[in-house]
């Protein structure tokens, strides 16, 4: 049984870990330190990534030369310097009189290292020795499920996770109600000195008065439901975290400026002003520009003969026709331009041509999972639940 905060996997991994000489490691993130081994002198220095590599050796006065060298050096064992970050750490040691001795790069699961040896630049790449363990939660909703599950010591991450994985079929925003419950069983990997490498849901659970009961786990590569059906559908539930819906999908609506019962054929998202919005589905930008009561004036073409579009943005974010966007990404903020009497997102979608009421439109999973393996991820959800 899997019990609240308590680990129940430990898988330790052997490692060979480079080492030039003995130094004890003190913790002082992006400090120098000077050490005296066998009456030498040393500088050694502990950091993390906040810029580029060049940038950290070079802030640590390495000779031009030696800089050269050891990105070669690096390069040999593969590492891509565009995803050095501050989660990353690293240690570099040089003489007394600043020569360049060795350096070490740790990733959480693997370590580089390069050093000096005469005139020649040695690297290797290690595994780090990992631990897994496991743990669970679960809980009621006492007002908004961050705090819920905050309540609960859920880590950050996890609860962000955990609302992404049922994204698709929930709406946090409007949809929880006290008293719902959840559960939550996700893994954490950290190597042997605390280092967080991974956090991982393998299990999640929301049963609410709105949603319904509502399941996902991890299983061969991705999240699916009970059916099969994978996490992701083809939209998002809404572009953008609104407060409310001021204006839905109809053919005989009073505009508030006009003063005139009109069609209105999308709906309006009430949010306060630069809220960011994101396209609900992949696809190519075929408009950006202001489009007349519609004001700053967005335009997606999907899949499928859909066609959505986002009205009265304050601003565009970084986006041009042509551009190619996912899921997700972010392509303007609520705003009021154009004919409208306050901050809001005009949304509208078309099928074919024809406009159709998107709170309508059945949620359809973007994978499914091949049918044989189903019975295994029963078996696989009816342990969790039961655990």
């Amino acid at each position: 049984m899997l019990n609240n905060r308590h680990p129940k996997i430990l898988v330790v991994f052997s490692v060979f870990v480079f080492s030039l000489f003995s130094l004890t490691i003190l913790y002082f993130k992006n400090k120098k330190i000077e050490v005296e081994v066998s009456d030498k002198k040393f500088a050694y220095f502990e950091g993390n990534f906040k810029t580029t590599l060049e940038k950290e050796l070079r802030d640590k006065k390495i000779s031009e030369y030696d800089i050269r060298k050891i990105i070669n050096a690096y390069s040999k064992l593969k590492i891509d310097f565009r995803k050095l970050s501050e989660k990353d750490d690293y240690s570099i040691t040089l003489s007394s009189s600043g020569d360049f001795i060795s350096m070490h790069i740790d990733r959480g699961d693997l370590s580089y290292s390069v050093w000096k040896s005469s005139s020649e630049f040695l690297s290797e790449k290690s595994i780090n020795s990992v631990k897994i363990s496991t743990y669970a939660a679960e809980g009621e909703i006492k007002n908004i499920l961050w705090t819920s599950m905050t309540d609960k010591n859920i880590p950050p991450d996890i609860i962000l996770n955990f609302a992404d994985m049922f994204g698709w079929e929930i709406d946090f925003l409007t949809e929880v109600r006290d008293g719902d419950k959840f559960k939550v069983i996700y893994s954490v990997k950290e190597n042997l000195k605390g280092k967080i490498i991974e956090r991982k849901i393998l299990f999640g659970v929301y049963d609410g008065k709105e949603t319904g009961k509502k399941i996902m786990a991890y299983f061969d590569g991705d999240y699916y439901n009970e059916k099969g059906e994978g996490a992701r559908s083809m939209f998002l539930k809404a572009p953008l975290q609104y407060r409310r819906i001021s204006s839905y999908f109809t053919y005989k609506r009073f505009h508030p400026v006009l003063r005139y019962v009109r069609p209105h054929l999308g709906i309006d998202y009430a949010a306060p002003s630069g809220t960011p919005i994101s396209s609900v589905a992949d696809g190519v930008v075929v408009y950006k520009g202001w489009k007349g009561g519609y004001g700053n004036y967005v335009e997606i073409k999907h899949q499928m003969g859909y066609v959505s579009s986002y009205g009265h943005l304050s601003r565009f974010a970084s986006i041009y026709v042509g551009k190619r966007v996912k899921q997700g990404d972010l392509i303007g903020y609520v705003g009021a331009t154009g004919i409208a009497t306050g901050p809001h997102l005009d949304f509208r979608i078309k099928q074919d041509g024809k406009f159709i009421n998107y709170l309508k439109i059945k949620r359809t999973s973007n994978k499914k999972l091949a049918t044989d393996k189903i019975p295994l991820l029963k078996e696989k959800i009816n342990f969790y639940l039961n655990n």
